[in-house]
């Protein structure tokens, strides 16, 4: 499939990048809406029993920060995507579990995803 890379006048290097299957658009869309959900993955909040511990490198909720200056549709976030690998074990099994996969296969898939632009 192709893709696009573009660069901006900030320095900044991303890509989009088509899925190939619907399975993988639901997958992606539910990955990042548990990284960036309910759970608060990315949002700077005190540690609780059900958040997480890892904070906005803005310190913003991460949906605002992408939609800054257009909201965001239809495009997934890989950059959040790739996060799930740096969240501690037993963080990243939680998510599995709600996705119904094992943490290695979504590390796999996140893989695959990144290998498919290379």
């Amino acid at each position: 499939a192709e893709s696009i890379v573009y660069w901006t006048l900030y320095g900044g290097i991303g890509a989009l990048q088509p899925f190939v299957s619907r399975e993988d658009v639901d997958f992606f869309t539910h990955l990042e809406m548990h990284l960036r959900g309910s759970s608060g993955a990315r949002e700077a909040k005190p540690k609780e029993g059900n958040g997480y511990d890892h904070p906005s490198i803005c310190g913003r909720d991460q949906l605002s920060f992408r939609s800054y200056y257009h909201p965001v549709k239809d495009v997934i976030d890989g950059d959040l995507c790739e996060t799930f690998i740096c969240l501690d074990p037993s963080t990243q099994k939680k998510i599995a579990e709600e996705l119904d996969r094992t943490p290695g296969e979504v590390a796999k898939k996140l893989e695959d995803m990144r290998n498919r632009l290379l």
